[in-house]
């Protein structure tokens, strides 16, 4: 069974661990949305299919011809992702009175694993870093099933047509996307256009207003960069996000990606070895301070390649067209 966090979290006795959860997936659209799956052991093997099997017509007499589908073995792996918030026991002893210490110290560490997992699960490459994960770049890499490149020559980004928007949407043949998932550059890119030939489309939700595109949810991120490389990348004459650059490396060529998800098991969706939880430590052997560590064993997986799809090598501040 997959939940999100904030649904796993209610099963919890621990009101801090609940508390970090909840903080963990606050204001972020796309943690809100992921369902995480509970394994057993480091890692999840699943079948991709890439090649369908085949069916046809048949007149009396004919011989038949076996056809099978052909399947890629993949395996999403789980890896540690944690941090120690330590507060010095003189400054509780002093200080407590004007401030909870202890508190802002699990805060600003909840955050900074949020904005860890988060780039990870965006653009982490295994290849390049052994203690990460990949993350939807690196496992929408076939161009033919999920991906739509806009660039055409390698290191300069091109403008968004919508057209090429609804061309990317299309690829996914296995269900529909829930979210566009864009940067804010981006999504102020397409507005500017919007603007000009009709307006924002926009549906109610929780007693907000919430854009669409295409009819579905226009979400953003700030982890998805406007500062993208714009590499030859995926096959003859084809230019994308290089991959290969990994978290890391600072690429740019301003260009950015637009993805297209489902939020679904056998979707885009997350894994985990041990839920995030947290330990506290009243004394700790070479300073005199309390700590508070909080844990989490998280990857992502995309079990079928065209249940999503991304669109990337476009400009976030060119002129949008139709």
């Amino acid at each position: 069974m997959s939940m999100t966090l904030v649904e796993g979290a209610k099963y919890s006795n621990d009101v801090l661990q609940k508390g970090v959860i909840e903080l963990l997936v606050k204001d972020d659209p796309l943690l809100e949305r992921l369902q995480f799956k509970d394994i057993k052991g480091n890692g999840l093997t699943y079948n991709e299919e890439t090649t369908l099997s085949g069916a046809q017509f048949y007149a009396i007499g004919d011989t038949w011809v076996e056809a099978t589908s052909t399947v890629t073995q993949r395996t999403a792996t789980t890896h540690i992702l944690g941090g120690d918030a330590d507060v010095d026991n003189f400054l509780k002893a002093t200080r407590s009175n004007i401030q909870d210490l202890m508190g802002e110290q699990i805060q600003a560490k909840t955050k900074a694993i949020r904005r860890a997992f988060l780039d990870m699960a965006i653009y982490g490459d295994s290849d390049n870093d052994a203690n990460g994960f990949d993350g939807l770049h690196s496992l929408m890499t076939s161009l033919t099933y999920n991906t739509v490149t806009v660039a055409t020559s390698s290191g300069t980004a091109v403008v968004l047509s919508l057209e090429k928007s609804e061309q990317a949407l299309d690829l996914i043949k296995n269900g529909d996307a829930d979210v566009i998932m864009m940067t804010k550059q981006m999504r102020r890119s397409i507005n500017k256009y919007l603007r000009g030939v009709g307006g924002i489309n926009t549906v109610e939700s929780q007693g907000k207003l919430l854009q669409t595109l295409h009819d579905k949810l226009v979400i953003v991120s700030d982890h998805l960069s406007n500062d993208e490389s714009c590499d030859k990348d995926y096959g003859t004459n084809q230019f994308g996000h290089n991959d290969a650059d990994g978290i890391a490396l600072g690429d740019d060529d301003n260009a950015t990606s637009i993805f297209y998800l489902q939020f679904a098991p056998y979707a885009f969706s997350g894994i985990q070895s041990q839920a995030l939880t947290t330990e506290r430590f009243a004394k700790l052997e070479t300073k005199d301070a309390a700590r508070v560590r909080i844990k989490w064993y998280p990857s992502v997986m995309l079990q079928s390649l065209i249940s999503c799809a991304k669109l990337t090598g476009t400009s976030p501040t060119g002129t949008v067209t139709a």
